[in-house]
Order: structure tokens, then sequence, then C-alpha cells
């Protein structure tokens, strides 16, 4: 569909995967400038997000492969969705950079060799747990084989880089499981399931405590955020369908560890939104889902450090911009015994990990994590606590360059067994 003239606002249906009155909302005022981050770095007014929506609204009004600027800039975006923080307007910019990017998808433009290739293994690997949990074994056999060291330095520069952000899982995977008496449903993820199965143990064993019955359905698979990052919107509608189905029976929250997660999964009715079969369904599931930091009482919380303990919290983008989650995640670290919050530099700055970004796009990435973790070194935590998989890797990984051991955990695990948590690398 060529879409021409304005975009009026009345217009409720999808074009091309954009929305017209998507469009309409941004007036290019330029309050969103100073929080985009490829902005700052950049400097380009395309690759800001007025800019990128000027950008879009080209590429819906033509037809045919778009230019590859234009796609390099698009792609450029991290998606980290602090425009919307700043967006007087209140524009649903994650919502048009992924119909857009779905747009470009379908129009066959191929972009970088590089990013193809991210993507594609990526995407390949993620929506598959049996795939996953092989990537999972080779990691933990590599990290543990002695010889990191050495392969380091006979890579290049960018493989280096790429390298370092490996980890070995934390202990086994987690096991989804049902239970009949439950009243809250664990959403166990791709990574969180496989790479941090102890922080999803730690979950539920947090909510238990709190007072919860906690299942988590065995038919779940993976939320299809990067899918829709990446413009397979068709992939990401499919898994949305199959969560949604896993999930009915309940009534009680789903409870999400991973930002980026809990952000597409509250979205699933604009996902499905035009689906005339699962539409409905699709907001029920959204109006369920909570950030495990929504599903926990201070109150509830009871444990303490093991001495007085500097803790610096760094927000994760999709549950600061995405979900509008701050305050929750900060009262709960208050809420441990022994703990004094500190605060780092722009908090809510994006870390550069943004799913696969530091490897499609490593410099921008690595200028990132150079800033988040001078601004934690700079707060002289005894941890950093944050609450998506992506993040604790990039800046586990930039901490460690930087000669620091200071640990990076996830708020669950911080929360469950603080001493623990220091322990972990």
């Amino acid at each position: 569909v060529v879409v021409t003239g304005t975009y009026p606002r009345s217009i409720a249906v999808p074009v091309g995967h954009v929305r017209p009155d998507d469009l309409a909302t941004c007036v290019s005022c330029g309050l969103c400038l100073n929080d985009c981050p490829t902005f700052r770095l950049l400097g380009d007014e395309a690759d800001s997000p007025r800019g990128r929506i000027q950008l879009i609204r080209a590429l819906v009004a033509t037809s045919g492969i778009p230019d590859p600027s234009l796609v390099g800039h698009l792609d450029a975006c991290l998606v980290c969705r602090a425009c919307e923080t700043a967006c007087p307007s209140l524009v649903p910019f994650g919502r048009i950079m992924e119909g857009a990017r779905e747009v470009v998808r379908e129009r066959g433009a191929r972009g970088s060799l590089v990013a193809r290739l991210a993507r594609r293994i990526g995407l390949a690997v993620i929506a598959r747990p049996a795939r996953l949990a092989a990537v999972a074994a080779l990691a933990r056999l590599y990290t543990r084989a002695g010889i990191r060291g050495l392969v380091r330095r006979a890579l290049p520069r960018r493989l280096a880089e790429m390298e370092a952000l490996l980890a070995p899982p934390e202990g086994a995977a987690y096991a989804v499981h049902g239970r009949g008496d439950a009243d809250a449903a664990l959403f166990a993820g791709c990574v969180m399931r496989v790479a941090f199965g102890e922080t999803q143990r730690a979950t539920e064993r947090v909510l238990e405590r709190a007072g919860h019955r906690v299942a988590s359905p065995r038919a779940q698979v993976c939320c299809g955020a990067l899918h829709a990052h990446a413009g397979d919107g068709a992939t990401a509608r499919a898994l949305a369908r199959e969560n949604i189905a896993a999930f009915e029976g309940g009534e009680g929250p789903i409870v999400v560890t991973a930002a980026g997660c809990g952000a597409h999964l509250r979205e699933y009715g604009h996902v499905l939104g035009d689906d005339p079969e699962w539409g409905v369904r699709a907001r029920r599931f959204g109006s369920r889902v909570r950030d495990a930091s929504e599903a926990i009482a201070p109150a509830d919380v009871g444990s303490r450090t093991p001495r007085p303990l500097r803790v610096a919290y760094q927000d994760a983008c999709h549950l600061a911009h995405g979900q509008g989650i701050r305050r929750q995640p900060r009262d709960l670290l208050r809420a441990v015994r022994g703990v004094e919050l500190v605060g780092i530099a722009d908090p809510e700055r994006c870390c550069g990990s943004a799913g696969i970004y530091n490897l499609t796009h490593p410099e921008i990435a690595r200028q990132l994590q150079q800033d988040k973790v001078r601004a934690a070194l700079a707060a002289s935590p005894d941890v950093v606590v944050t609450t998506n998989p992506g993040c604790i890797l990039q800046i586990r990984a930039g901490l460690r360059e930087a000669g620091s051991t200071i640990p990076v955990v996830h708020l669950a695990r911080f929360l469950d067994d603080p001493a623990g948590a220091l322990a972990a690398r």
C-alpha cells in the first residue's frame, strides 16, 4: 500500500505495518534529541528519533527496495525508547520502528553482511531451546577451559570484543513446571531460562516467600522481542500466539525477569491488535504481565547483606522507558538490610547491549558501554544490580576490561541471596 500526502490521526489500520496515526503524533519538536544515544554520539539528524521518523514517512510513502543509507540509519537505532520518555506527544517510537523494519525486510533490503549474519544466526538460535542449550553448553566448556586469554589475544579486535561478552551459564537451566494451585506464572524466557537459571530459581523463591504459588507453563516459547526488533514480524506474531495459549487458564500475574521480554509481552495487544481471533486474548494476556519488581512488595523482601554494601542500580532501558518502572526496583533494594543505594550518572542511558546491537554495531555499543562503566566506577559500588540479561553481560564485560571485579547481578538474584550474589562473576 502506498501512502501519500498527510498522515491523519483518524486512520487506525496498519499501512505496511506502520500506522499513519502513529507517525502523525511526531511534531518534530526536537525534545528527544538529547535523550537519544545515537544522536548524542553521531550528531546526525538522520540518527535522531525525529530524523528516523521522517525517513520512515518517506519509506511508507514509496515502494521498492529502500535506499541503503535509509536502512543504515534505521538499523543504527538501539530501540532503547529513551525518546518515548522525553516525548511530550507520546510518540510510540518503538512500535513505529519495529513496523518500519518489517517493511524494510519485506521489500528485500539487505543491510550489512555482518548484521545479516548476526540476525540470521541469533534468531535461529534464540527461539529454539535445544539450540540455545547447545550454545550454552559450549560456552560453559569454553569459559572453563582456561584458554580465554590466549584466544582473545589471537583474535582480531572486533571478535575479541565479542568474545569478552561470553559468560558461563548460572548453573543448570531453569526447569519449567506446572502447579495446580498456582496463583502466579513465571515467564521462563530464552536466554533467562538457559543462561540465567539461578536468577529464575531465585525469582521463584522470592515470590514464594512473598506468599505466591508459582508455576511456569511448559508450552511457553520465546517472547519474540528480538524477532520484532529485527523486522521478522511474522515470527514474532506466531510466538505471541503460542505464549497466549500457553498462559491462558489463569488470571494471576505473569511475572517476567527480563526487561526487554516484559516490554514486548505487555504489547501483545498491539502485536496482534488487528487479528480478529487473537486481539482480545492478546490484550488480556498483556494486562497480566508484571515485572518481577512489581510482583514483590518491599515488606516481603526480608533479606540482609553479610556486611554493609554500596549498591548501584542501573535502569534497563526497556524497564524504565518501555514499561515506566523506576521506583519499584529501588524500593526493593532499600528494603534489604545493609544496603546503601548509590546513584550513578545517567542511570537510564543505554549500555549498548540492546539485544544483538553490540554484535551488529560494535563501535557505537562499545562507546556506550565505556560511558556506563565510567559512571559505575565513579559511584564506587560493591555490586551493580540491573534487570536485563543483555545489560548484565554488557556491563560485566566492560567492568572486567577496565580491571574491575565488581559483580553485576540481576535484581531478583540479589534480593534472594545478597551474599551469593556477591560471589557471582
